[in-house]
């Protein structure tokens, strides 16, 4: 019973009489719940995605879908349409096919990112203590005891895991890795992913990460003394250049003549940026080329994983774009009111991201989860 050609689904949830005179009540539409007036999939659609991508608060969606669809409708009612939805992929069992999905797939990226939650019982930003996981990249400022969403991806973008983590301490990030997954993981230099790897195929650091590292170093000086660093970023991106090349040629792996002159080339201007800068003075700790020449040296292995094994890519940068949304949406609403709507809010975010990206709509995938019908994330092809 939809107004517009059905666009807008009226439910009463009112009783119908029979020819027995029996009193029976209509099933719902998608989208609507019996014992009230409720609207159909294309308001709840609204409604989501104005909230979840839009990062429209709920009060100014309403009155935006007042203004497009002629229906007035409560801020707190935009409110529920995503709790709704998340319920609904909750009990259809979203998050097990997800993590199920991952855990098979070779390589996996991630990321996390700060975010401002105002529950008073949510863990908040402290000090910094001693014996916290470093962040060599040093992207973010927060002490990683403050909440946090952790952003796993497949290297192609077709599956998006999306978590709200209490804080980024190595215990909670470890938590958010499917517990099944054994394959290659790429991060971004953040050690709270090490204690992993005896689980792991192994951990690819990303090649971007460490570029703007070394470029902050080259431009330290004195005069050249810091080209060093300007060497890696090429050894690195020759590195992937061949890498490239390789896999055009239907190869899995570089030549062993090949990458042995790469690392060894590797090896020379890392050792002659440790030499260079052990006894520099600096404001602050060691000098920044010793201790990305230190990091360098011991993290050799993760750097060149993606040369000897294909399914790894070499940057993060599809888990860092999967952390723009979390970021865009705190920059424009400011906050989430507590550890639970963060996590509606990523759920929402994960099925939408997913599901899109796999030919569907929004209100194709929306409809369905309101039918309790949500697109589930394929299971990898066994090998």
């Amino acid at each position: 019973m939809g107004r517009g050609g059905g666009a807008i689904d009226g439910y009463s949830g009112r009783p119908e009489a029979t020819a027995l005179t029996v009193t029976s009540f209509a099933d719902p539409p998608p989208g609507a719940h019996a014992g009230s007036v409720s609207y159909g999939a294309v308001l709840n659609a609204a409604a989501v995605v104005l909230t979840a991508y839009g990062n429209v608060p709920p009060e100014r969606a309403a009155q935006v879908m007042a203004m497009l669809l002629g229906v007035p409708v409560s801020a707190g009612w935009v409110d529920k349409a995503s709790g709704r939805l998340a319920a609904q992929l909750g009990q259809a069992g979203f998050d097990e096919a997800m993590l199920a999905a991952l855990a098979g797939q070779d390589a996996l990226a991630a990321d996390e990112t700060p975010v401002n939650v105002l529950d008073k019982n949510a863990a908040q930003p402290a000090a910094r203590e001693e014996g916290d996981e470093q962040d060599p990249d040093g992207k973010e400022k927060t002490a990683p005891g403050a909440p946090h969403v952790l952003i796993v991806r497949t290297p192609d973008g077709r599956l998006t895991w999306l978590q709200a983590l209490a804080s980024r301490r190595k215990g909670d990030v470890a938590a958010g890795i499917p517990a099944a997954f054994t394959g290659l993981l790429m991060t971004d230099g953040y050690t709270g992913y090490q204690h992993l790897l005896s689980r792991l195929a192994g951990i690819q650091q990303c090649c971007q990460h460490i570029i703007r590292r070394c470029r902050a170093v080259t431009k330290l000086g004195p005069g050249g003394l810091q080209s060093w660093a300007g060497d890696v970023i090429a050894i690195l991106r020759e590195a992937h250049q061949a890498v490239g090349d390789a896999r055009a040629r239907g190869s899995t792996a570089l030549g062993a003549d090949l990458l042995g002159k790469l690392r060894e080339r590797y090896d020379t201007a890392v050792s002659s940026g440790i030499i260079h800068n052990r006894l520099r003075d600096w404001h602050e700790g060691n000098h920044p080329g010793y201790a990305l020449g230190c990091w360098l040296r011991d993290y050799k292995e993760q750097v060149f994983l993606f040369t000897r094994d294909f399914a790894a890519d070499w940057t993060t940068n599809v888990a860092e774009r999967g952390a723009k949304a979390a970021k865009r949406h705190q920059a424009v609403s400011g906050y989430w009111h507590t550890l639970a709507t963060l996590a509606r809010w990523c759920r929402i975010r994960s099925y939408l991201d997913s599901a899109t990206a796999h030919g569907l709509t929004a209100l194709d995938a929306i409809r369905g989860a309101l039918a309790s019908k949500p697109w589930l994330p394929p299971l990898p092809a066994a090998g």
